[in-house]
């Protein structure tokens, strides 16, 4: 049985690297609870906290059973990073209630502030059994007249009852996440990963994808799954899954293998890149996402979960970001690899 959970990407963990002590083992499971963002119901924003934010936002939630409505009012917020020459910024934010990516809401711009009142209501039509399987999405930009919009960053609510059942307005504060693009806009892949130690062997098996973004004209992708096998920046293998056509959520459940000694499993990483095939012109890249001990967030802990229990596959949702270079990981003596059979 796979190991399946959804998890928030941008939160910050121990770094193997700066702690060479730890073990893959003494790091154990993923704690899904770690990356959720603290939800405070109170009179103003909390200032507990480490990871790297970008101001606050109140916002509120409130269910209309009548006309079966969830009912999101985007209050204020605080603090927000200066994006302008001047010291200021020209805040706005649009709300997705995911997956639907479709019906998208976006209050006014605010003129020169850092500390914005909007008090916006916007209805999404939602049928109460079904809020469940929703996810609150904020992106917080700076409206930029002559140029594209700055994405100051993001908040995800993954679970709309976290803080009541929404019978009445409920007040809630969040730490707006350091975000530079909308993930939302690309989708997710789910992937097991599964090492097995005296065969040298690692497993990735693509399993699926959702909400990818669509890339044809027809409002649909031609999708398929690359994995490259990185070390010091270079790629060292590569294989892919098959293609599925005119689809946005495909399902693979197929096994990529690479053959990896475990002395050097510390010096390699994995880039998975979810394509759209072409037949005229050229593939199209829809997302990536890394997993390896030098990944961040959740790439890393994936990767640290693995190793923690060998032999059994390890399922996570990753979501995809915009394309980034290979990172280079400093010193890596070229591994000697085996080639898969």
């Amino acid at each position: 049985m796979h190991h399946v959970t959804s998890l928030d990407r941008g939160s910050e963990f121990l770094d193997v690297e700066d702690h060479p002590t730890c073990t893959a083992a003494s790091l154990g499971r993923i704690q899904p609870e770690l990356y959720k963002q603290s939800t405070m119901e109170a009179e103003g924003p909390s200032k507990n906290g480490t990871t790297k934010t970008c101001g606050k936002i109140n916002f509120s939630l409130k269910y209309d059973y009548e006309g079966e409505l969830l009912l999101v009012t985007i209050l204020k917020a605080l603090d927000l990073p200066a994006k302008d020459l001047c010291g200021s910024s020209d805040p706005y934010v649009k709300i997705y209630l995911l997956p639907d990516r479709k019906r998208k809401f976006q209050t006014r711009v605010h003129r020169k502030t850092l500390n914005p009142t909007f008090d916006e209501t916007f209805q999404f039509p939602v049928p109460y059994e079904e809020l469940g399987s929703r996810k609150l999405h904020l992106s917080v930009f700076d409206f930029d007249r002559f140029s594209r919009h700055d994405m100051i960053g993001e908040v995800i609510l993954e679970n709309l009852f976290e803080v009541s059942d929404l019978s009445r307005e409920t007040s809630i504060w969040k730490d707006i996440q350091y975000a530079t693009s909308e993930s939302v806009d690309l989708g997710e892949i789910m992937f097991s990963l599964c090492y097995l130690p005296t065969a040298g062997r690692l497993t990735l098996t693509v399993i699926k994808c959702r909400n990818l973004k669509a890339m044809d004209i027809t409002g649909y992708s031609d999708p398929y799954v690359k994995v490259s096998l990185i070390c010091d920046g270079r790629r060292l293998k590569k294989k892919k899954t098959s293609i599925k056509k005119n689809t946005l959520n495909p399902a693979y459940n197929e096994a990529i293998i690479f053959d990896i000694p475990p002395e050097n499993m510390d010096q390699v990483s994995l880039h998975i890149s979810v394509m759209d095939y072409d037949l005229v012109g050229h593939n199209e890249i829809i997302g990536v996402c890394r997993v390896g001990i030098h990944a961040e967030g959740l790439g890393r802990d994936h990767w640290n979960e693995m190793l923690a229990y060998p032999r059994k596959p390890i399922a996570h949702w990753h979501p995809l970001t915009r394309t980034t270079s290979f990172d280079s990981q400093g010193s890596c003596p070229s591994p000697r690899l085996p080639s898969s059979p």
